[in-house]
């Protein structure tokens, strides 16, 4: 009896916890869903808007329309900012009312919206829709705002209405160039008297036509293109298209050319300002545009500055050992498996894997300097450093020498590379790396120092 009583107790407790738990939690959670939905202005899917059109008062009205990217069509036809259109897209889909002012205002002009500061309309799914923003709220960073029912006054936070009012300026693309960099096959570089082009083989490999014998390294190619898709316009001057010649740009002091299968196109740059950048003209920009004068800088001069001339090429998996010489100090580091081991030293402790790297990574990226090369260095036994690097079986994959750490003020230094079994040969190095290259050594071997 006392049992079918407590099993009689157990099913209401678990049907009133069930009750509980669905209405209470479950239902609570549902009803606030409810509630913030309901605060949305919009109920629409940003990804389904495929136009929109701002008119900012007394600026001539913005018209963008979606075709596989946002295109301004009105007052000039150019490109969108995929980036500020996606994220005045975002805003409008999130777009919450604050509150509720007037259901249905009579006059709406105490708010500002019978001539709204910007006025937006949208295509959502076929179903147009219409936003617009009046004046300031004298308490509190929120504006006057209006729907698609146009006499519900409601307040939008501040910081929602700087992300809606853009002006064509934000929201015009500034990169010159559209195609993918993954695509481009050739590149021009025209200086006038100095004229560089590249194209690209079937094995990805870059060559300049002009001299084949000169080895193009493939990463300050890549660094060069990324340098042009990072080009940006700072400003626009749409009207200067009759002065081409007095700004540089006819003919241009620098005329830029990317390639692909499909398409080329077209950068000119032409004269400098102080403190305002270079004229620019072309790309996939109309007009003239301003850009930053010190990206200019970096793009190279000659051939020279896209040559590879690494000291030493290899893997960081085939070093299977490293023998250092540091101030006579000696010491030999072997790989084991995922680590490295300090050789016949059991008081040393074995370095960070890390370290190692960072000292390899460094005589990966070691060049030598373009021009004469020094004079044979001396077999002098007192050398600053000493590194050779082994692949398996003890094979030797390099030996650099370095006989004098260069000072601080000092912009060249000498080197001493053999690769392999063959005889030393002496290269002109830059300071700073062979400064780094000292100073990570000396990191690895006292790492406290």
């Amino acid at each position: 009896m006392r049992t079918r009583t407590a099993l009689i107790y157990l099913t209401l407790f678990l049907v009133l916890a069930g009750y509980f738990y669905y209405f209470e939690v479950v239902g609570r959670r549902a009803r606030i869903e409810q509630e913030e939905a309901a605060r949305h202005l919009f109920q629409v899917d940003k990804a389904q808007i495929t136009d929109l059109q701002l008119d900012r008062g007394r600026a001539t009205p913005i018209y963008l329309t979606k075709n596989g990217h946002w295109q301004i069509v009105e007052p000039i036809n150019t490109r969108g900012d995929e980036f500020t259109v996606a994220s005045l897209l975002t805003t409008l889909e999130s777009l919450k009312i604050e509150r509720e002012v007037e259901a249905a205002a009579q006059d709406l002009q105490p708010y500002g919206l019978d001539q709204p500061m910007l006025h937006l309309s949208f295509l959502a799914a076929g179903s147009r829709h219409q936003l617009r923003i009046g004046a300031k709220a004298v308490v509190g960073n929120q504006y006057y705002a209006s729907s698609d029912q146009e006499n519900r006054v409601v307040l939008i936070a501040g910081a929602q209405q700087q992300s809606l009012d853009k002006s064509l300026s934000d929201l015009r693309s500034k990169a010159f160039f559209t195609v993918n960099s993954d695509e481009v096959e050739r590149i021009e570089l025209d200086r006038g008297k100095n004229k560089l082009i590249l194209t690209q083989a079937e094995n990805k490999l870059w060559r300049a036509p002009a001299a084949v014998e000169v080895k193009i390294k493939t990463s300050k190619v890549e660094r060069f293109l990324g340098l042009l898709f990072r080009l940006r316009a700072k400003r626009f001057l749409d009207n200067e298209e009759g002065n081409l010649a007095l700004l540089g740009l006819d003919p241009a002091k620098i005329r830029l050319k990317i390639s692909t299968q499909e398409k080329t196109e077209t950068l000119l740059i032409g004269n400098t300002k102080k403190d305002e950048g270079a004229y620019a003209k072309g790309g996939e920009l109309p007009g003239v545009t301003m850009v930053e004068e010190n990206l200019l800088a970096e793009l190279p001069q000659t051939l020279s500055d896209l040559e590879d001339r690494t000291l030493l090429v290899f893997d960081l998996d085939q070093v299977q050992a490293l023998a250092l010489v540091l101030a006579g100090e000696a010491a030999r580091l072997e790989r084991n498996e995922d680590t490295w081991n300090w050789l016949g030293d059991e008081n040393r402790k074995d370095p960070e894997n890390w370290r190692v790297n960072s000292l390899l990574w460094n005589l990966q990226k070691l060049e030598y300097l373009p021009g004469d090369f020094p004079r044979a260095q001396s077999s002098a036994e007192n050398k600053v450093l000493e590194l050779v690097l082994y692949s398996e079986n003890d094979e030797k994959l390099g030996t650099f020498s370095l006989l004098e750490v260069p000072s601080g003020k000092t912009e060249r230094g000498v080197l001493g590379l053999s690769k392999g079994s063959e005889t030393a040969r002496a290269y002109w190095l830059s300071g700073e790396s062979l400064r780094e290259l000292h100073e990570n050594a000396k990191k690895l071997l006292s790492p406290g120092a």
